[in-house]
C-alpha cells in the first residue's frame, strides 16, 4: 500500500462533495471550504502513513530492527545473534620501578578517540598487577561494545578513564581484533525462513548451519542414526585438549528435546556379555549410557586405544537411581588421555549400557573427523619444452585439490588425474583451471591412503562417515 498525497485526497473529497451537492461550485484555495478539505486530507494522509508503517511492522519481509526481532521470536527463541567483542591486550606502565605492588582491577576502563572524535571504551577482562620492582603489566582486555568499532589498531588507546595511583600510561602495542557486527535483518530473515521451512528444530540443516557459523568450526556434518540419536562431526580448529563450551552450547540451543548427540558408539553391554564395535574416532572421552534404569550403584572397567596407539584402562561408576539414557563419564587413564577406539569391556553383569566416545557434555557429544592422508606417487615423461616450474605446479594443484575435501567425501582416481593435468582453480567451472603444459606421458599414477590404492579410471578411495581427506606426500618422478 502507498499512502496517497494530500492533493490527491483533497481532490477525492471535492469530487465526493460535488456528487452529493451537484449545484455546489468548488471554491478556490482561499475559501474556508478548501481549507477544511485540506485539513481533513492532511489527517487522512497521517492515518494512511500509520497504517502503512503498522503493516510493515508485522510483515517479516519489511519489518526491521526490534519489530523484526518480535516477529521471529516465536521460532528463533535466542533472537538476533549478537556480534562479538573485540579483544586485545593493554600494557599499563610506570615511570619508575614500583615500590610496591600496584593492583589494576578487572573492569578498569580506558578509551581511544576515533577519527570523527568519538570516544570508544575498553576494559580489562581480568585483574592484573605491576609487581614491586617492575614497570609494566600486560592485561587481557575487550571493547565495552560489541561490533567492528572495537577493532582498533596498535597504539590507539589514549588514556584511562579513572586514574590509578602509580600508573602513568596505558597503551595497546598490538591491535584489538575479533569485533563482529550483530546479525543483520537480512541474515535474521534467512535464518527464520530456514527454521520454519525445516520440519523441526533438530534437523540436520539447522544444526549444521549453526555449527558452521562458529568461528572455530569451518565445517560441520550431522549424521542421523535413528531412534533419537545423531552424530555431530565438527572440524574444530582448537582440537580435543578441552571440551569446547561454544560447540556444546550451540548443539544444546539448536537440538530439540528427546534427541541425543551420542558421539561414536564403541561398544554395547547386555548383562555379563559385551560386544565391541569396529567404529573408531579421532579421539575423545568415554561415556556410558544406561539402556535401563540403574537401581543400585554399578561399576565396571574397559580398555581403549589411546591417541598414541597404546592400550589404556578406564573405569566407570554409575550412581544408584540413574535413569535410562543419562550419560556418565568414565575416569580415563589420565586427565589428558583420549580414546580412539574401545578394545574390550568387562561388564559387571547387572545392567546394559551403550559405551560412547566423544567430547562434550552428557547428551551433547561431538567428534572431530579422522584425518586420512593421501599420498600421490607418479612417474611421468616430459616434452622437450615443458612450462617453467611444471613439477611444482602439479604438486601445488594436487595439494590444493586434496585440501578441499569435505568430511565423508570419497576420492575418485579420475579427479586425481584431472588435477594432475590441470591447475586446481577455485574460481573456474568445476574448479578445472588451465591445462598444464609439458606432460608427454603419465607412465604411472597412484593415490594411496586409508589402506587403499587407486591407480586406474573407475577406482576410488572410500572413506568412513567421519573421515576427512588431507594431502600427504606427493612424489613425482621424471623419466627420460
Amino acid at each position: 500500500m502507498t499512502a496517497p498525497t494530500v492533493a490527491t485526497l483533497v481532490k477525492r473529497l471535492e469530487d465526493a462533495q460535488a456528487e452529493m451537492l451537484p449545484g455546489q461550485v468548488s471554491g478556490d484555495q482561499l475559501t474556508m471550504h478548501y481549507l477544511a478539505n485540506l485539513t481533513v486530507a492532511s489527517q487522512l494522509r497521517d492515518c494512511y502513513l500509520q497504517m502503512e508503517t503498522g503493516l510493515e511492522d508485522i510483515d517479516v519481509l519489511k519489518a526491521t530492527d526490534s519489530k523484526l526481532d518480535a516477529i521471529v521470536s516465536h521460532v528463533l527463541i535466542e533472537g538476533r545473534l549478537l556480534g562479538d567483542f573485540a579483544t586485545g591486550t593493554l600494557s599499563f606502565r610506570t615511570d619508575y620501578e614500583a615500590s610496591e605492588d600496584i593492583l589494576i582491577p578487572a573492569g578498569t576502563r580506558v578509551y581511544a578517540i576515533l577519527e570523527d572524535g568519538t570516544k570508544i571504551y575498553f576494559k580489562t577482562s581480568v585483574a592484573g598487577v605491576i609487581a614491586e620492582g617492575e614497570m609494566q603489566a600486560d592485561i587481557a582486555a575487550q571493547a565495552e561494545a560489541r561490533g567492528v568499532s572495537g577493532n582498533l589498531g596498535p597504539y590507539g588507546i589514549v588514556d584511562m578513564v579513572s586514574r590509578i595511583t602509580g600508573i602513568t600510561s596505558v597503551e595497546n602495542p598490538l591491535e584489538f581484533t575479533g569485533g563482529t557486527p550483530d546479525e543483520t535483518d537480512a541474515e535474521l530473515r534467512t535464518r527464520y525462513f530456514d527454521a520454519i521451512q525445516a520440519p523441526g528444530k533438530a534437523t540436520i540443516l539447522m544444526l549444521e548451519r549453526a555449527l558452521a557459523a562458529l568461528s572455530t568450526v569451518p565445517e560441520a556434518r550431522i549424521v542421523s542414526y535413528g531412534y533419537g540419536d545423531i552424530g555431530v562431526l565438527v572440524d574444530h580448529s582448537e582440537g580435543i585438549a578441552e571440551t569446547s563450551q561454544e560447540i556444546v552450547d550451540c548443539i544444546r540451543t539448536n537440538m530439540a528435546c528427546g534427541i541425543h548427540a551420542r558421539g561414536c558408539l564403541g561398544a554395547t553391554t547386555n548383562g555379563s556379555s559385551s560386544q565391541v564395535l569396529t567404529d573408531d574416532v579421532y579421539g575423545g572421552l568415554i561415556w556410558a549410557r544406561p539402556r535401563e534404569f540403574v537401581a543400585s550403584e554399578d561399576t565396571f572397567s574397559l580398555t581403549y586405544l589411546d591417541m598414541n596407539g597404546l592400550t589404556k584402562t578406564a573405569n566407570i561408576t554409575i550412581p544408584a537411581a540413574t535413569h535410562r539414557g543419562v550419560m556418565v563419564a568414565a575416569i580415563m587413564d589420565s586427565e589428558d588421555s583420549r580414546a580412539k577406539k574401545i578394545l574390550a569391556v568387562t561388564p559387571s553383569g547387572h545392567y546394559s549400557y551403550d559405551i560412547l566416545v566423544g567430547m562434550g557434555e552428557p547428551g551433547y557429544l561431538y567428534n572431530l573427523p579422522e584425518l586420512v592422508t593421501i599420498d600421490i606417487l607418479a612417474t611421468i615423461r616430459l616434452t622437450d619444452t615443458p612450462e617453467a616450474g611444471l613439477i611444482e605446479r602439479i604438486e601445488a594443484s594436487l595439494q590444493t585439490f586434496l585440501g578441499a575435501f569435505l568430511i565423508g567425501e570419497r576420492l575418485e582416481y579420475s579427479d586425481v588425474l584431472r588435477f594432475f593435468q590441470n591447475l586446481y582453480d577455485h574460481s573456474a567451472d568445476e574448479y578445472i583451471g588451465r591445462a598444464l603444459k609439458g606432460i608427454d606421458e603419465i607412465v604411472s599414477l597412484q593415490a594411496i591412503g586409508g589402506g587403499q590404492t587407486a591407480s586406474a579410471i573407475g577406482e576410488r578411495i572410500l572413506v568412513e562417515e567421519d573421515w576427512r581427506i588431507e594431502a600427504g606426500d606427493i612424489t613425482i618422478t621424471v623419466q627420460s
